[in-house]
C-alpha cells in the first residue's frame, strides 16, 4: 500500500518547480491523513510531531508560486485515466458536476459572497456568508460499488467565471479534451437551463448532458408540415406539452422494465419523447419515469440514448453528494483559515447584492490568498481520491478487525483513512526506510539541524 502511494505521489512531482515545495506537499498529504483535529495547518504539525518552526513553512507552502493547483489536478486526472476502474457507458466516461457551499465567518477572507441555503434542514440559516464551490467528479466502479473520484474544484466568482451553470459545463468539456474521451455529464435540476445545453453543444458530440428537468418544464411537438407553402417563416413549434401531466394523461403509453435505482434493482415505468425545447430551439430527449421514489423527468442532449441507461446514470449522481460529505466532514477539507490583511474588515452579516465588494489595497496579494484556499482543497482532493483507490486496490490489506460489523468487501473512506494513518504513525515510530517516512523525519529534526548549523556558524 505504501509502495503504491509512493508511486502516486511521485507522479505529482512535475507540478512543483522546486524540490522543497514537493517535499512539503508530501508532508501535507500525510498530515491530512493522520490528523485528529481540523484546526487548519497547525493540525498537520501536531499529527506528524513536527517541529514548531515548520508551521510558517507549511503556511507559505500554500501561498507559494512554486506549484500550481491546476497543474496538480491535471496530473491527478492523468493518473485516474490510467486506472482500470473507470466506469464507461456506451464507450463514454461519466462526469458528475455540482456545487457546494462553505460558510465562513472571517472578516478578511477574500471572495466571500452572501449565499442562500437550499437545504431543508431547519438548523441552518437561510442566508450566510461563505464560498460557493463548483466541482466535478469521475464515476468509477469497484465490483458492485460505484464512487465519485474528485477531478476539479474552484471558488466560483461570477465577475470572473460568468454563469455558474455554464462554468461547470465548460470545464467538463476541457477535461474531456484533456482525457481524450467522450463523456456523459450528469447534473441536477439547477443546470436544466438553455445556456448549459448550449455550452455542451460547443463540444459537438463529445459531451452529452443528462439532467433532471424542473417541475414546471414544458416542451413542444414538432410542427406539422403545411400541405401548401405559405408566406412567412415556417413554424418552429407545434403543440405545447406540460410534461408532468403526462404521468396521468398517457399512462397507457408507459412501458415497464427493470433498472437499478440508487443501488437497488426494481421495476420502473418509462416513457421517452423527443420534443422541441424552447430555450435551445431544437429537440431534446425527455424521459419520464415512475420509480419507487416517485415520478421523475430527465432531459438529455442525446436523442438516441436508452431511457434506462439515462435513468441509471442520473441515479449515480448521488456519488458526488457522498464525496462532498467525505471532504467536508471526514477530512475537514473546507475548514481552512486563510485571510488577507490587505482587505478591509467586512461585516459578518449577509449583505445585499448591491453592496460593493471589499477592495484590496494589494490585489495581487489577495489573489494569491484565494489561490492558497483553492490549493488547500486541491490537496484534499488528491487525499480523497488516493484513499478511494487504496480502498479498492488493497481492501484485503486494510485492517478492519476493530469493527464490530464488517462494512462490505470495499472499506469506507473512514476505515481506509484510519488504517493509513496507523501505518504512517507506525512507520514514524519504527523509522521505516520508505522515502515518505524519511521525508517526515527530516522535518521533525529540522529544529535540531538548524540549531547545529547555527552553532557551527
Amino acid at each position: 500500500m505504501i509502495e503504491y502511494l509512493q508511486n502516486l505521489l511521485e507522479a505529482m512531482r512535475p507540478a512543483f518547480s522546486r524540490r522543497a515545495a514537493f517535499a512539503w506537499f508530501v508532508v501535507t498529504f500525510a498530515g491530512f491523513v493522520a490528523r485528529n483535529d481540523a484546526f487548519g495547518v497547525s493540525s498537520i504539525v501536531r499529527a506528524l510531531w513536527l517541529a514548531p518552526m515548520c508551521y510558517p513553512s507549511l503556511v507559505h507552502f500554500f501561498h507559494s508560486t512554486a506549484w500550481s493547483g491546476a497543474e496538480l489536478l491535471r496530473l491527478w486526472r492523468g493518473w485516474l485515466a490510467r486506472e482500470e476502474r473507470l466506469y464507461r457507458v456506451d464507450g463514454r466516461i461519466v462526469l458528475i458536476g455540482d456545487h457546494t457551499k462553505s460558510p465562513k465567518d472571517g472578516r478578511r477572507i477574500p471572495a466571500l459572497e452572501t449565499l442562500h441555503q437550499d437545504s431543508e434542514t431547519a438548523s441552518k440559516p437561510s442566508f450566510f456568508r461563505g464560498h460557493h464551490w463548483g466541482a466535478l467528479a469521475l464515476m468509477m466502479r469497484a465490483g458492485k460499488k460505484f464512487f465519485a473520484a474528485p477531478l476539479w474544484a474552484e471558488i466560483h466568482r461570477e465577475h470572473l467565471h460568468g454563469s455558474r451553470a455554464t462554468r461547470i459545463v465548460a470545464v467538463a468539456g476541457e477535461i474531456v479534451r484533456e482525457m481524450r474521451s467522450k463523456a456523459w455529464l450528469v447534473l441536477d435540476a439547477y443546470f436544466a437551463v438553455g445556456p448549459s445545453f448550449e455550452a455542451a453543444a460547443k463540444f459537438n458530440d463529445n459531451v452529452h448532458i443528462v439532467t433532471r428537468a424542473k417541475k414546471n418544464v414544458v416542451a413542444y411537438m414538432a410542427p406539422a408540415q403545411a400541405k401548401k407553402p405559405r408566406r412567412g417563416r415556417p413554424r418552429m413549434y407545434g403543440k405545447k406539452i406540460k410534461l408532468h401531466k403526462l404521468f396521468d394523461k398517457q399512462r397507457d403509453k408507459f412501458t415497464s422494465a427493470t433498472a437499478v435505482i440508487y443501488g437497488k434493482r426494481e421495476t420502473v415505468r418509462c416513457l421517452s419523447l423527443a420534443l422541441v425545447w424552447k430555450p435551445v430551439k431544437r429537440k431534446l430527449r425527455f424521459i419520464l419515469a415512475e420509480t419507487s421514489r416517485g415520478p421523475i423527468i430527465l432531459m438529455t442532449s442525446d436523442l438516441a440514448v436508452d431511457p434506462l441507461k439515462a435513468l441509471e446514470l442520473y441515479c449515480g449522481r448521488a456519488g458526488i453528494e457522498t464525496l462532498f460529505n467525505v471532504v467536508k466532514n471526514n477530512l475537514a477539507g473546507m475548514r481552512y483559515h486563510f485571510w488577507s490583511k490587505y482587505l478591509p474588515p467586512a461585516s459578518r452579516r449577509p449583505a445585499r447584492k448591491e453592496t460593493p465588494r471589499p477592495v484590496s489595497s494589494k490585489p495581487e496579494k489577495t489573489e494569491n490568498t484565494i489561490a492558497a484556499i483553492e490549493k488547500f482543497l486541491h490537496v484534499q482532493i488528491i487525499v480523497t481520491g488516493a484513499l478511494q483507490l487504496l480502498a479498492c486496490r488493497f481492501a484485503h490489506q486494510i485492517d478492519r478487525c476493530w469493527l464490530r460489523t464488517p462494512c462490505g468487501k470495499i472499506p469506507s473512506i473512514f476505515v481506509t483513512r484510519t488504517a493509513l494513518a496507523n501505518v504512517i504513525r507506525t512507520n514514524l515510530i519504527d523509522f521505516a526506510k520508505d522515502w515518505i517516512t524519511q521525508l517526515i523525519l527530516q522535518k521533525q529534526n529540522l529544529a535540531k539541524t538548524q540549531a547545529r548549523l547555527q552553532k557551527a556558524a
